[in-house]
């Protein structure tokens, strides 16, 4: 908490920053859709997708249900 309340007075990066964390549970969850298709995949971090596996992006979201919706 100490690293956190000195990057609020600093504007530092704070040790764990959100995009070091989407990498890695993007990762995380790469492997898991991996596993249980039971085959190798290519996972493109730039776009969170896989490459030309259609069946294996599936998996990357899901719809959102009415009232909860996030846009971007």
């Amino acid at each position: 908490m100490n690293n956190f309340f000195d990057c609020v007075k600093t504007r530092k990066t704070p040790v764990s920053d959100v995009v070091t964390h989407h990498r890695m549970l993007s990762i995380c969850h790469a492997i898991n859709i991996a596993l249980r298709l039971g085959r190798k995949l290519v996972f493109d971090p730039n776009t969170d997708t896989f490459v030309g596996d259609n069946e294996a992006n599936t998996f990357v979201s899901r719809e959102q249900r009415k009232g909860y919706e996030i846009t971007t």
